[in-house]
């Protein structure tokens, strides 16, 4: 008898077959084809196979390495892969796409990025450099002489890690790092001091109040300026926030409570200062947390009388007039 049809191996069986056959076709027909180097996705140079193809991304390598530096590599993302020949194109020899690649590309190498919420703000050459422009960042807003409750801090998410950085990216040292941080988005503005001028004044000609004024130049005695003497006017936007939280102590007056005494000896009416009145005198303690050297909350964590206050006694007349 004969079979009229396939079992369900044997269709399985030719289909693989087919399958097979379609796939060496287009293997054969995309070794046909000429190999292209792309940048970053996009072809820049076609040779005629993928030897030739490495051997023109080293020449590339070698000429950079050679101008740049051994550390040196390309900061863009190099790839080969076959790829039709656009009408126009030519094949190119190793040493030809070897120029065309450096056309397109930027020599990079690895360096430590200091990065803000996840953005590359700064690189330089080792972790330690990259550490201490923090630590320079967190020195220039800090108060002189405060006593500190914690450690000054970051608002924002800042890490340090190691990447592959563009070599004109790359700052020479700590300070430089700090400084590019500190002045940031917006560079601060200073007023110097001219004949004449007097504390008050300046702080109206730029819409602050002297106490403003006072909290930006903490350094300075503005009841006795200088001809020449500069100002903060207004801070910069650094790209960090630095918070500290340190304790500063104030002495200050305990005011004195006025006591009435009824004086039946005195005619009605009449008003006799018994003892004057005197402020103590208290230490309190405040606890302030500054951004960026600006004060934005305060409490008192303790307070201390070092003088008590003499009460002010008035005897009150109350006998005939």
């Amino acid at each position: 008898m004969l079979r009229t049809g396939l079992s369900w191996g044997e269709r399985v069986f030719y289909w693989v077959v087919i399958l097979g056959l379609l796939f060496a076709l287009v293997t054969f027909w995309r070794a046909s084809l000429p190999v292209a180097i792309f940048v970053n996705g996009e072809p820049v140079a076609w040779l005629s196979n993928s030897r030739l193809a490495q051997r023109a991304i080293q020449l590339a390598r070698e000429k950079m390495r050679k101008q740049y530096g051994q550390e040196v590599d390309f900061a863009e993302t190099i790839d080969v892969g076959s790829l039709k020949l656009p009408s126009g194109r030519s094949l190119s020899s190793p040493a030809e796409a070897s120029d065309l690649l450096l056309l397109s590309v930027s020599p990079a190498q690895r360096a430590w990025v200091i990065k803000v919420a996840d953005q590359t703000v700064a690189a330089l050459r080792n972790k330690e450099e990259a550490e201490q422009a923090l630590e320079l960042v967190k020195a220039h807003f800090t108060p002189a002489n405060v006593t500190l409750v914690k450690p000054p801090r970051f608002k924002e998410k800042v890490t340090v890690q190691e990447s592959k950085v563009a070599v004109g990216e790359i700052v020479a040292d700590a300070e430089t790092a700090a400084q590019k941080l500190i002045g940031g988005l917006e560079q601060p503005k200073y007023h110097i001091v001219k004949s004449g001028e007097v504390a008050v004044r300046i702080a109206r000609k730029y819409g602050l109040t002297l106490e403003e004024l006072k909290q930006l130049n903490p350094d300075k005695n503005l009841d006795r300026l200088k001809i020449g003497d500069k100002l903060l006017i207004k801070r910069g936007k650094p790209v960090l926030t630095v918070i500290c939280i340190y304790q500063v102590v104030r002495e200050e007056p305990v005011p004195f409570k006025v006591e009435r005494r009824f004086a039946p000896s005195l005619p009605g009416g009449a008003l006799v200062t018994k003892q004057r009145g005197r402020e103590g005198v208290k230490e309190v303690v405040y606890e302030v947390t500054a951004e960026n050297g600006l004060e934005v909350h305060r409490k008192v964590v303790k307070e201390k009388v070092l003088k008590e206050p003499v009460n002010e006694v008035i005897l009150v007349g109350g006998g005939l007039r």
